[in-house]
């Protein structure tokens, strides 16, 4: 029993609930001693939240030329974001660009204008325009050399969202810089403040000269707009876009159920009808509009139409689809379809017609008919639809109908097109293509996908669209192995860092990043999905040769060059050449007498140049073209028949090669004449070369050189061009990591940097900033960026990146058409370093990603181990700059990489509902519960291969032993009378037993609740080649609990804590029984606890945050728990985690209405939680977890700086899974980061460029940016905002008045750990403050994955 009151603590009244022995035992307590105490405080904190993967779920998919015609684009609109995809020749969508800035959910979209597609075609297959030539926009695919003139004509279409703030938004595309597209909008506040809900219904007309706006109830309102033409002509003059020309709003009686345009008569094109349904009380009417596009609203909206009396069969439709003929509507509801027609001439007709197949199928969940949930309009012909109409109907279980109505009759075709195997929700479009329709489905329940139907044929997947929502539950792997890198370690095994330590993340060295797995999706589509983020690589062809392949390269046929293209392949004791067809569906290997050649030893370079292929081997020299070839050996040209050749490069004309001759090194430098090779000249070398490359300097080509000559590497750069004057010494630069730049220090226990390893390979980027720019990558898994001026040589800097343990080998982006760019292999992982940049941490590629390889068919393919690429942009024209091929031992995968980072998800299908997820280390496997048919069941999954590993036992005691025998189900599961509720582990240490055993707690229909303790074993590996390997489980314990069901569970290393109706009972284990020792009564069930140092923690439904003290011998009786902190204001919770210090707790709860609350524990029992931050977000947090997931080069730099309080271990981070699929960061600021960076949202908030649709905007006299204390919502800050201040370079215009300016460096100042502001140039230098702001963004704002 327990009871709501009011006590008085710290002079203040507040609210608090007891226990009835917690009453009686303060009647007993002695008098408390009055006289001041020094309370401890909260601290001022603040909490950084931003998206760092956001949510997949898409609710509309919209055709909409919003470039020019000559685009075939698709809007994809989620609840907060709009994707732009271009359905290429290929019929795959590709991404075009991405907004998010709404700062509001997207209520509703439609489309104004009238597409513009060609059924054309050119010889060469592309399209070719009909439309006039003032439509036609300048191919923005590049940089246009008058923009203005480019950007001054409108597209064919606008994208029209309603946001749930009230703003009407008009969008469309334009050219910006660097060949990227931006949009465009206009915004118009919807006006009234008693509006229940505007654009909960939302409708154009087929002219798009009307935009009907409905609220949920009681009133609609209708905007007259200008027409395409107008607004064509307006824009290009004078740049100015306002589309709404007239508004006038009409109340109604009733609930506005639907509101659609019909078509109009045919050939009347002024005609203009609008079909409302309203719900009033026991009855629905249907009210037609009917008027002229030249009257005037006012008039025609004047009186209420009162509409016709709905039969109750029709009263509640799911669709309305309007027809192109006789200005009739398809009526759909959960039993009937029907058309309606005659509407202007009295009341309306129905008639009731069958759709075909009307089966369901193994996507419906539920127990009743499937619902029809969206149609699309195919796109026909014009004059095909002045007496017909076709018509695609969807079905929430993945079922289409195709339906074809006359002028004459009613539904003149019904045809089942079978079902697709994915749920369709609001999202279902039809696309344009030329040879057949494209359908493209989502839903709110697993991945979506795009179709091809041919004229009566079932749909084809072509494509798929990601989707991993709903997420219940996920985890942080924890695997991540940790290397001290101090001197004074004497121990080889890894370690985690210990709690507290801050002492500088370079001591300890991740080489494993923890991985993120999550249950998303349901019934047939659930999986267990990992998230990845990086720029995928799609693989279009994927072959196995027959042994390891080191290196490839691309290079013509000269026989038959139409017919396909060469791949040579280095292998490791000889080259192979595989032929392959331009439209890569052939392979074959060719013999050695079909080429020109030298296949006998292994190939180290091969270069391709004005139709010249040069091949060098370890035993020949291969120059080939179509007009002959020749070939040379190796020590007639380098005059030495004893000597190895390490190394070879090719450039032009030019070879250089490493060889070892005796016991020393040299470089020969050879010169290609026509299809000969002549000797040029050679260079002693002192020490052992580990690299060559030939490359463009300031002053022409040289060879650069990577020697190993004592402990530190050498960079040895050689001339090639030997005029007069010039010297012949090359010029030695010693890496030494003195030189290392402060921004890429990872020093150990004493502040010095490990050493550089040997160079395995160069790049030059050329000059930048007046200094040449050469990259590197070493032995010891690094990346050096250096930066040299030749007139100092000894003056150099460089900046380090760990991308791994292993050798890294770089790559020129030329590969791919990016040369300013550096794709790295390395740890058998692919890397892209992208946007160079010079700021005072030195020159530096400011991101850097993974790339990871993807195939369509094997969603749960894993990445494979990369070790060489090469480009295929000669071969493969067609296919785009970004094709090359990616070598994986003995695999040959030919991709195409994308432009953009993005979450790259992988699947492990699981065949039902994922319900609950956990990692153990200890069986290196994912422990899942899986609902299939309603019946639960346990599993283990690989997380490298996602193959299932389960081998489910029944144990039964025979004499004194135990058998053991597989079963389908473990003991308790398999029963569709019980739910899973939580899943946990249990490591027992009590006892002198020890057990690692999992804990499953589940609740029954008959309100009991099932605890079942499980043990589960890797199974002894067999001794028959390939086997597998399997785990066995089977149930320890179960326990029936008959007092209520189990809501959650926690344990310790005694027993374990179930919250059973709402009441805690710790159970142990005694003479193999289970015995409840300690209970506790709760104001509201558990939904989350946890054993936080000795203490529970324990998260109510209601009640926000309790922490109990269930150890202490000094309790009543020894049965009940005692209360140590209650919050003092009921809360909703769902999940918690513990975060800040061990000398300032503080636990970041969630509740279910999208909240976060950051509560303090103070060090004095008996007194209430504080609230120290709020945070609202835009969907509710379902789990917490903390994790090491940051790539290798991002873990050195996540170190306590810049006011950033550690959370949990240090170089962690803490993110948050929400119900639809986005995954959140958490950071935790002191009240210095705090002040500046809301500062900075302050200001952005009402930048138009950085939060477009904020309305409306305070004026300057006004408006103050400096941040408040209260209330606690304002300690959050909206690192989305700061994101995109960071990417468009803002922070200029953003703070440029002298007050906030002034301000600004104040707040910067107690941040300066760099001493950036000390060092400026002059007293009224302005640089400083903003470069330093900049890198505090980016340390905040990195990548987590």
């Amino acid at each position: 029993m327990s009871l709501q009151t009011y006590v008085l603590e710290n002079d203040e009244w507040v609210a608090r609930t007891v226990s009835a022995d917690e009453l009686m035992r303060d009647n007993v307590a002695p008098p408390r001693k009055t006289g001041r105490q020094s309370l401890s405080k909260p601290p001022t904190c603040g909490l950084l939240t931003r998206t760092v993967v956001e949510s997949p779920v898409i609710r509309w998919v919209l055709p909409v030329q919003l470039r020019s015609a000559r685009y075939n684009d698709v809007a994809l609109i989620g609840d907060h974001s709009v994707q732009i995809c271009e359905l290429g020749r290929d019929r795959q969508l590709q991404d075009v660009v991405r907004k998010t800035d709404f700062g509001s959910r997207i209520r509703n979209a439609v489309v104004m204008g009238t597409p513009q597609y060609s059924r054309k075609l050119s010889e060469d297959g592309t399209h070719i325009k009909t439309e006039d030539d003032d439509t036609e926009m300048a191919d923005l695919g590049t940089t246009a050399s008058n923009s203005r003139d480019v950007n001054s004509v409108l597209p064919p279409q606008l994208l029209v969202l309603m946001l749930e703030q009230g703003d009407l938004v008009f969008l469309f595309l334009e050219q910006g810089s660097a060949h990227t597209w931006v949009f465009v909008s206009s915004t118009h506040k919807v006006s009234g403040q008693r509006l229940v809900f505007p654009g909960f219904h939302m409708a154009i007309d087929p002219s798009s000269k009307f935009l009907a706006v409905g609220c949920s109830e009681s009133i609609f309102i209708m905007y007259r707009l200008e027409s395409m033409e107008e607004l064509r002509a307006t824009y290009a003059e004078e740049h100015i876009f306002r589309p709404i020309k007239e508004v006038v709003a009409r109340p109604v009686k009733g609930i506005i159920h639907k509101i659609e345009f019909l078509h109009p008569t045919h050939g009347n094109e002024v005609q203009v009808i609008l079909m409302i349904i309203m719900v009033q009380p026991e009855v629905s009417k249907l009210a037609i509009y009917e008027w002229e596009s030249t009257c005037e609203l006012g008039e025609t909206f004047l009186e209420e139409k009162s509409g016709y009396r709905l039969d109750d069969d029709y009263r509640l439709p799911l669709l309305v689809v309007p027809l192109k003929v006789r200005n009739a509507f398809l009526i759909i509801t959960e039993r009937i379809t029907a058309t309606c027609s005659d509407i202007l001439s009295g009341p309306p007709v129905f008639v009731q017609f069958e759709l075909a197949n009307r089966d369901d199928t193994e996507l419906h969940h539920g127990t009743r008919e499937p619902l029809w949930t969206a149609w699309t309009r195919p796109i026909r012909h014009p004059p095909y639809h002045d007496s017909k109409d076709v018509i695609y109907l969807a079905r929430e279980d993945g079922l289409i109908n195709f339906l074809e109505c006359g002028d004459e009759f009613e539904i003149e075709t019904s045809v089942s097109m079978g079902s697709v195997d994915c749920n369709i929700d609001t999202a279902f479009a039809s696309l344009f293509h030329l040879f057949g329709d494209v359908l493209v489905t989502g839903g709110d329940s697993g991945p979506g996908a795009v179709w091809n139907v041919e004229a009566r044929q079932s749909p084809q997947r072509i494509g798929s669209i990601p989707n991993w929502s709903p997420t219940v539950d996920f985890i942080v792997t924890n695997d991540g192995v940790f290397e001290d890198t101090s001197e004074g370690s004497s121990s080889g095994t890894g370690k985690k860092i210990s709690e507290g330590s801050s002492s500088g993340i370079g001591k300890i060295v991740p080489y494993q990043p923890d991985k993120v797995f999550a249950c998303s999706g349901r019934g047939i589509t659930g999986a267990i999905t990992q998230f990845r983020y990086g720029i995928q690589a799609r693989i279009g062809l994927d072959l196995t040769y027959s042994s390891n392949i080191k290196q490839c390269w691309a290079i013509p046929d000269f026989d038959a060059p139409t017919e396909g293209f060469f791949l040579l392949l280095a292998l490791p004791n000889g080259s192979t050449i595989l032929h392959l067809s331009c439209d890569l569906s052939e392979a074959s290997e060719k013999d050695h007498d079909a080429v020109p050649y030298d296949l006998t030893s292994t190939t180290l370079t091969v270069q391709e140049c004005d139709g010249v292929v040069v091949q060098i081997t370890m035993h020949h020299i291969t120059v080939a073209s179509p007009a002959g070839c020749s070939q040379i050996a190796m020590g007639d040209i380098i005059r030495d028949h004893a000597a190895v050749v390490a190394d070879a490069v090719v450039r032009g004309s030019t070879i250089a090669l490493a060889v070892y001759s005796g016991s020393s090194f040299k470089i020969i430098l050879l010169s290609i004449i026509g299809l000969g090779v002549s000797f040029h000249r050679a260079f002693d070398v002192e020490g052992e070369v580990t690299c060559l490359a030939i490359e463009r300097l300031s002053d022409g080509l040289v060879i650069l050189t990577g020697l190993r000559q004592g402990d530190d590497p050498t960079l040895a750069i050689y001339p090639i061009d030997l005029q007069q004057g010039v010297s012949a010494t090359p010029l030695l630069l010693t890496l030494k990591p003195t030189a290392i730049t402060a921004g890429s220090h990872m020093a150990d226990s004493w502040g010095n940097d490990p050493p550089l390893g040997a160079l395995t390979s160069i790049v030059c980027l050329g000059e930048r900033s007046s200094k040449e720019v050469i990259v590197a990558g070493t032995r010891d898994g690094d990346v050096l960026t250096i930066r040299l001026d030749r007139s100092r040589p000894g003056d150099l800097e460089i900046y380090r990146d760990r991308f791994g343990t292993y050798p890294s080998r770089i790559y020129s982006g030329e590969v791919v058409g990016d040369p300013g760019s550096i794709l790295v292999c390395c740890d058998a992982e692919l890397g892209i370093m992208m946007s160079y940049t010079t700021d005072r941490q030195g020159g530096h590629f400011e991101k850097i990603y993974r790339v990871w390889p993807t195939d369509g068919d094997r969603p749960n393919m894993s990445s494979p181990p990369i070790n060489s690429i090469a480009s295929l942009h000669e071969q493969l024209p067609e296919f785009g700059e970004s094709t090359m091929v990616m070598i994986a031992g003995p695999r040959i995968m030919v991709t195409e990489l994308q432009r953009q980072p993005k979450p790259v998800l992988r699947y492990f299908p699981v065949g039902g509902t994922p319900v609950k997820i956990l990692y153990s280390k200890r069986l290196e496997a994912l422990v899942t519960v899986v609902s299939k048919n309603g019946l639960p069941s346990l599993h283990f999954l690989d997380p490298e291969t996602g193959r299932d590993l389960s081998q489910p036992l029944e144990r039964k005691k025979l004499n004194e032993s135990y058998n053991y025998h597989e079963v389908d189900y473990i003991t308790g599961l398999g029963n569709v009378d019980t739910r899973v509720t939580s899943l946990t582990t249990w490591t027992y240490r009590a006892g002198g037993v020890r057990g690692d055993w999992i804990v499953l707690a589940m609740r029954r229909k008959d309100n009991e609740g099932l605890l079942l303790i499980i043990s589960a074993e890797p199974e002894a590996m067999s001794s028959q080649p390939n086997a597998s390997r399997r785990v066995r489980f089977w149930t320890k314990f179960d326990r029936k609990i008959r007092d209520g069901p189990i809501w959650s569970v926690a344990t310790d290393e005694h027993g374990v804590f179930l919250c059973v109706g709402d009441t805690i009972q710790y159970h142990i284990i005694e003479q193999g029984k289970f015995k409840v020792v300690r209970q506790h009564e709760l104001p509201s069930p558990a939904c989350w606890m946890q054993v936080v140092n000795g203490r529970l923690h324990v998260l109510t439904t209601n009640h926000s945050l309790i922490i109990l003290d269930y150890m202490s011998e000094l309790l009543d009786d020894g049965q009940q728990m005692a209360e140590l902190y209650t919050d003092d204001t009921c809360r909703n919770g769902l999940h918690f985690i513990e975060a800040g210090t061990y000398s300032s707790p503080i636990t970041i709860l969630s509740d279910p209405m999208c909240g976060i609350h950051g509560l303090w524990t103070p060090s004095e029992e008996d007194r209430p939680l504080k609230l120290v931050f709020h945070a609202e977000l835009q969907a509710s947090v379902r789990r917490f977890a903390r994790g090491y997931t940051r790539a290798v080069w991002g873990s050195f730099k996540n170190r306590p700086r810049y006011g950033c309080l550690p959370s949990g271990l240090s170089g962690s981070d803490t993110i948050g899974l929400t119900i639809d699929g986005s995954l959140q960061h958490f950071t935790i600021l002191n009240e210095d980061a705090w002040r500046l960076l809301r500062f900075i949202q302050n200001l952005a908030k009402v930048y138009p460029s950085i939060c477009p649709h904020t309305l409306p905007r305070p004026t300057s006299d006004e408006f103050d940016p400096e941040p408040e204390l209260y209330p606690k919502s304002n300690m959050q800050v909206d690192g989305n905002i700061l994101q995109r201040c960071l990417d468009k370079r803002a922070l200029e215009e953003l703070i440029s008045e002298p007050p906030h300016l002034q301000r600004f460096r104040e707040l910067l100042e107690p941040l300066d750990e760099d001493k950036y502001l000390s060092s400026e140039e002059g007293p009224t230098s302005d640089t400083a403050v903003y470069e330093l702001a900049y890198t505090i963004l980016k340390y905040y704002l990195a990548p987590v994955f």
